[in-house]
Parts: structure tokens; C-alpha cells; sequence
């Protein structure tokens, strides 16, 4: 197993990208166990620091798995990769993060008028119990958890579609990113209790359209909510 030393500012995103070479190559393969941290600094001229966060990274895309006391292992191959190789640009290219956005307005609105023509009361109670959530943390001053009720309330949306590859989609790109994407995400219930109940309003708006079995009018209430939350996210990542 050769590398080649790094030589760039991004040293852990070079470092992604060679692993990832190395498997489409046929060099790694599912199973196969990486160099130690130490060993791999060394090949590839870097500090161990530059390594932590690439193995973090192949850890979050699903390519790796971290065995404590035995090692870092290639994971075997599944039917995400049928999706995988769009999260895998998303991660590693930090400025695409405003690509992903414009791909939720796309992508969001559609699962809310869908949410709005196929949604089983269940599902509706458990799309209204996230925003309950949301509202109980924004009382309590909990950002973190209101971001995370946050995420979680956008895919119960996305599961009442009853499209299994729409889920799996959503699923994957929203767990991908939740490290990159959750800092400034965050930012929205902190910079003041005003911004926190915009928010929270115009889930309520997406509730109410859901629920009213209107799908025209709960993907414009989407679009609003996610060009209001892009706007100010913008702020915290560009």
C-alpha cells in the first residue's frame, strides 16, 4: 500500500481523496485494515492530527469502520453507494455546502407536497411532535437539542412520502453533513429568541399544509422556510 505525500492546505481532504482512489482502483478493498495513524502520517507526510480528521471523515461517509484494539477496516460495499458518491462530494468540498442548500429547496419542497398528499395521521402526529420539540427546547434555551428536533422533524416530512429511495436519500445526505452543516444550523437558535421563533413558525406553517392535505401550498411553505434558513446560514459558512 503506497501513498503520496500531501502537499496542499486541505491535507485531510487529499488524504480522503487518495483513500478513495485506492478503492475505486481495486488497491482497498471491503476488509481490508488501514496503516496505524502513525504509520500513515508518515507515507503521506502529514501530521497525525491531519490523519484524525480524514479517518473522521471516512468514518462518517461509511467507508471505514474503527474497531477499538484492532483497527481501522475498509467497510463492505452496500446498496448506499448507490447514493453515497453525492454525499462523499458534499463532504469533502466545504464551499458545496451552499450547493446542498440550493439542492434542499429542490429537493425539500418536493417531500412536502408529497408529505401533504400521502402522510398517515401517525406519521402527522410524529411531523407535529419534532415541532413540539423544537418549541419545548427554544423555552429551556437548548439550541442543540433544537437543531436536533430540527433535523428530525424535516425527515418525518421526509418519511411520509412513503418513497423508500426519497428516505434513503434524505437519511443519508442529512447524516453525512450533520457534522459540517450543524455549527451554523445551530447558529439559527442562538442569534437571538426572535430568529429562534421565525423558525419555529414556519415549521408550524409546513404543519398546517401538511396537514391540511394542500401539497402546493406545504411546498411553498418549505421553500420559505428553507430560503429564510439559507440566508442566514450563508452568514456562518461563506
Amino acid at each position: 500500500m503506497e501513498f503520496t505525500p500531501i502537499k496542499t492546505k486541505r491535507l485531510y481532504e487529499e488524504i480522503v481523496e487518495q483513500i478513495k482512489r485506492l478503492l475505486t482502483d481495486g488497491n482497498l478493498k471491503p476488509g481490508d485494515r488501514l496503516l496505524p495513524e502513525r504509520d500513515m502520517a508518515e507515507q503521506f507526510q502529514v501530521s497525525r492530527a491531519s490523519v484524525r480528521e480524514a479517518i473522521r471523515t471516512l468514518e462518517m461517509l461509511g467507508i471505514i469502520d474503527i474497531r477499538p484494539g484492532e483497527g481501522t477496516f475498509i467497510r463492505d460495499t452496500d446498496t448506499d453507494d448507490i447514493i453515497r458518491p453525492l454525499a462523499m462530494f458534499l463532504a469533502v468540498e466545504r464551499s458545496s455546502l451552499l450547493d446542498m442548500f440550493e439542492m434542499r429547496r429542490i429537493f425539500e419542497t418536493a417531500t412536502a407536497g408529497l408529505a401533504a398528499q400521502r402522510a398517515s395521521e401517525e406519521e402527522l402526529d410524529q411531523i407535529e411532535a419534532m415541532l413540539e420539540n423544537m418549541r419545548e427546547r427554544l423555552n429551556v434555551q437548548d439550541p442543540a437539542k433544537g437543531e436536533e428536533f430540527d433535523a428530525a422533524f424535516h425527515y418525518a416530512v421526509a418519511e411520509a412520502t412513503h418513497n423508500s429511495l426519497l428516505t434513503k436519500l434524505f437519511k443519508t445526505v442529512s447524516e453525512e453533513f450533520a457534522k459540517a452543516n450543524s455549527v451554523a444550523r445551530r447558529q439559527l437558535y442562538q442569534s437571538g429568541e426572535e430568529n429562534a421563533q421565525k423558525i419555529i413558525d414556519q415549521h408550524a406553517e409546513i404543519v398546517a399544509a401538511i396537514r391540511s392535505r394542500s401539497p402546493e401550498v406545504a411546498s411553498a411553505a418549505m421553500l420559505s422556510h428553507l430560503i429564510f434558513a439559507e440566508s442566514q446560514l450563508r452568514k456562518w459558512i461563506v
